[in-house]
């Protein structure tokens, strides 16, 4: 009742690339091997990396159709509303277990904080927003989704292929067979949803006893996620984002179509009556940020690290779920903490 109470006032106090194309043609009883496009991406692993071409063949006869993957990718949750989006991640469930991982894993969440410069809180959030700590990391086989996105009519299909590409280059070099990994409907992997490119480039082994194990080793998975945000360009001890107060309309004539505003000047900040004195210290640029809320608008000014959270998930309503899960980790984890202290003081 205690944490339940904590989340509830918090929840309070505190004031996420969209797809369009049609179904692909295949039918329930196809094989993407016999398809000629696949087969020129065959011929292309071959010719490019040494792949067997028979191996290959008899790899893509095995990928299965699968429709709902299609159904999926063509509406993301990004699409919906920041109040429904945030309701759907920012829960009391994801804060409470959020911090029972933070405490769980503290010895290495510490040690990754401290060489990556990147918070704790924001690795544990971003978890919490991909997986539910590793609850939830797909259910379907990757090559699939990759496939079968990949060779539809997407016009982010090329970008599938090439995933695809580095899905067989990863599992050539970590020796996994690739009908056995698992993963989202877009092809992430792990409980950091890394796409194969993402587990290529910034996947890393935490103590270096092992093969990089993004499913169920939570020392690489955190040490991965950190060095994602490093490589990225994370600042430490910056700002991610603040909520704003805007004063009148005039703020509109600078909006664009993503109703972002870029702010270059800070009499421009003032006209708007957004909160200068706050921020006046800061040196970096800053974007004004409209979400739809029940209440209306929330206005909040964003910051470099915000648009690199945004590098994982290319979405204002991912960003922020993830700045505030890990804002909410923080304030009910000091909470618990000083009532552990006071009860021992007493004891």
């Amino acid at each position: 009742m205690r944490i339940r109470l904590i989340i509830s006032t918090l929840l309070i106090v505190l004031f996420f690339p969209c797809y369009s194309f049609a179904e692909t043609t295949l039918t329930s009883t196809s094989t993407f091997d016999t398809r000629p496009a696949v087969q020129a991406f065959i011929q292309n692993m071959v010719k490019k990396y040494g792949f067997n071409k028979d191996q290959l063949t008899q790899l893509f006869s095995a990928v299965k159709v699968r429709p709902k993957v299609i159904r999926s990718i063509k509406a993301p949750l990004e699409q919906r509303p920041w109040h429904t989006y945030q309701r759907l991640f920012v829960t009391e469930g994801r804060i409470r277990n959020g911090v029972t991982f933070w405490d769980t894993y503290q010895t290495i969440l510490t040690a990754v904080e401290k060489k990556y410069g990147v918070p704790a809180s924001i690795i544990v959030a971003t978890i919490g927003i991909e997986t539910k700590y590793g609850e939830h990391t797909g259910e379907y086989p990757v090559i699939d989704a990759l496939t079968n996105i990949g060779f539809s009519d997407s016009p982010r299909a090329p970008y599938f292929r090439s995933e695809l590409e580095e899905f067989l280059l990863l599992t050539r070099e970590q020796h996994l067979d690739p009908l056995t990994v698992m993963g989202s409907y877009a092809g992430a992997i792990g409980q950091p949803q890394f796409m194969p490119s993402s587990y290529r480039r910034y996947a890393v082994n935490f103590d270096g006893s092992h093969p990089i194990d993004l499913s169920h080793n939570e020392g690489d998975i955190i040490a991965s996620i950190a060095n994602f945000y490093k490589q990225k360009g994370w600042e430490t001890n910056q700002l991610i984002t603040v909520p704003a107060s805007l004063i009148g309309n005039n703020y509109q004539f600078y909006l664009n179509k993503n109703k972002e505003i870029k702010i270059i000047k800070r009499t421009t900040l003032a006209e708007f009556g957004l909160p200068t004195d706050s921020i006046k210290k800061e040196k970096q640029p800053y974007k004004l940020l409209i979400l739809q809320s029940n209440w209306g608008n929330e206005y909040w000014l964003t910051f470099h690290n915000f648009d690199v959270i945004k590098r994982y998930n290319a979405s204002d309503l991912y960003a922020m779920s993830v700045f505030q899960l890990s804002h909410y980790l923080e304030v009910l984890r000091t909470e618990l903490n000083k009532k552990l202290n006071q009860e021992s003081n007493h004891a």
